[in-house]
């Protein structure tokens, strides 16, 4: 890979990441009062156990 390409790469994976995180946080506050997510659920039990 040319410098150029290593570049594109790195900023892409960042954007992603960026991505992701966003849509975690924007889903996580908006949700409705109350409501549980199923992943939240799972992450409780284990980490209870």
């Amino acid at each position: 890979m040319t410098k150029k390409e290593k570049i594109i790469a790195i900023f892409f994976i960042f954007s992603m990441i960026l991505l992701i995180t966003s849509s975690i946080y924007t889903i996580t506050t908006n949700k409705p009062q109350g409501y549980e997510f199923r992943i939240e659920k799972w992450m409780k039990k284990v980490i209870n156990f």
